[in-house]
């Protein structure tokens, strides 16, 4: 009996410190995910509200662009929004898409699966999709806010099991990544006397073990948006959340508010789930913004952010979408796709790889002097732009304009006080000039003259 007792300790004992080494002894991140609503893929403005669930031949065909990078760089998931609906699930739950555009959805799942690519549906718990449902059925609703279901209303959690049966029973997806927080939470009632992470660890955990019930093999993500993961008081509630979760993603690395050395314990806590962020910093050029009106090239920030995400213990990222239609954008996920499959890369020498694929210099110079350009791009942005942002002025999401409104009017560069504005501009034409000194020195030309583009663009927006 003696025997027995032990044993009852040193197993869960030994187990944890076999998937600690394994985790730690991995070279590359675990989850190597790409996210975002479907539009964000175009490789062209959208001026429908925000956010567009478009699904048209031309979105599926810069889906197909999309995945066939994913596939070549070694990213293994795909974290899709916007395949059913954006806000408004009908109160018919399986009346809210018709059998087109069910078709077209089995399709977009196919065409991953086809590349090896595993399909993970972005979900809201408990907000996030019910709107219409709550204008029909008021009693669900949360007084003081009116985007959620009131958890502790056991009618609540039924319609959330119906769109989790029709999503789940009928699609062929890998998994669900979670969002309970982006739209605030319910903080009346019942949820008053407690704190944010036990109020989000008590609706995720019903998720996922609702989930786990129904697909035991399930990929289970929880993204963090919204949620303050900084707070040492709260990991316990952390650690509740994500029992049966497969990654947690930090999107705007509130954990480090305590410091890296929290974030690593953080992380050893939550074992064996994975802990990990969205590539910050983040572009969004919104679906409005023409393709061509920004050059913001993001890399070497955000790679060295995954260097120190990896270091401490991270294997997981759900990897911002970027649009293939603006090079600034397509530069910087192909850089950090490459570091997603082996941290311990050189940024610069990656950068370089990068450069001889998609432009084809014909010499080590030239192919030097684009690398610079990417450089300098990024760092003016940085210098001249610290004021942008959401969220209280975000630096990890970087909205480049309002996600509501009209037009383009209100750009990024709007908001740039008038010397770090003219700043930013003399960095701009100064790499348009040499970027025309490169015609002869490049193949791919018509790569080479996106990067014109945009930069000449960057420079009639501010004038205007």
């Amino acid at each position: 009996m003696t025997k027995i007792k032990t044993l009852k300790y040193i197993v869960p004992l030994f187990l944890f410190v076999v998937i600690r080494i394994a985790a730690f002894g991995q070279q590359k991140f675990e989850h190597r995910g790409y996210l975002g609503w479907m539009i964000d893929m175009s490789r062209t403005e959208c001026y429908d509200a925000w956010p567009s669930v478009k699904l048209d031949s031309a979105m599926i065909a810069d889906y197909a662009e999309t995945l066939d990078f994913l596939k070549r760089s070694g990213m293994n998931e795909i974290t899709l929004w916007g395949l059913f609906t954006n806000k408004y699930w009908e109160p018919e739950v399986e009346k809210t898409i018709d059998t087109s555009r069910k078709a077209l959805i089995d399709q977009v799942i196919r065409m991953a699966h086809q590349r090896k690519i595993k399909v993970i549906l972005g979900m809201g718990v408990y907000s996030w999709g019910f709107d219409k449902i709550l204008q029909e059925h008021p009693e669900l609703g949360c007084s003081c806010n009116t985007h959620v279901l009131d958890w502790s209303n056991p009618s609540s959690w039924d319609w959330q099991k119906k769109v989790f049966d029709y999503t789940i029973d009928r699609f062929d997806f890998d998994g669900i990544s979670m969002q309970s927080a982006d739209l605030g939470r319910c903080n009346c009632g019942k949820s008053s006397k407690m704190t944010d992470l036990e109020y989000h660890a008590a609706i995720n955990q019903k998720a996922v073990k609702y989930i786990r019930s129904k697909k035991p093999d399930y990929i289970i993500g929880i993204s963090g948006w919204g949620m303050n993961f900084g707070n040492p008081t709260d990991l316990k509630s952390i650690q509740e959340m994500t029992k049966g979760v497969d990654y947690l993603i930090d999107v705007e690395e509130t954990s480090l508010k305590e410091g890296r050395k929290y974030r690593q314990d953080l992380i050893r806590a939550i074992a064996p789930c994975r802990f990990g962020n969205t590539a910050v910093p983040n572009v969004e050029p919104i679906q409005r913004l023409p393709r061509n009106a920004y050059f913001v090239p993001t890399l070497f920030h955000a790679c060295q952010n995954l260097k120190n995400l990896f270091a401490d213990g991270g294997l997981a990222c759900e990897t911002y979408a970027r649009t293939r239609g603006n090079p600034g954008d397509k530069v910087t996920i192909e850089v950090i796709a490459k570091i997603l499959s082996n941290p311990e890369m050189d940024t610069n020498k990656t950068l370089a790889e990068v450069i001889r694929s998609i432009y084809q210099p014909v010499d080590q110079e030239t192919s030097a002097e684009l690398a610079a350009i990417f450089q300098e791009a990024e760092d003016a942005f940085f210098l001249n732009s610290r004021k942008i942002g959401m969220n209280d002025f975000s630096k990890e999401i970087l909205l480049l304009i309002p996600r509501d409104g009209k037009g383009i009017e209100d750009s990024y560069l709007k908001a740039m006080d008038t010397s770090s504005r003219l700043n930013y501009l003399k960095t701009i034409q100064n790499l348009s000039e040499r970027v025309i000194q490169l015609k002869s020195k490049v193949n791919n030309q018509q790569e080479l003259n996106m990067i014109s583009d945009c930069l000449n663009h960057t420079m009639q927006q501010a004038y205007k």
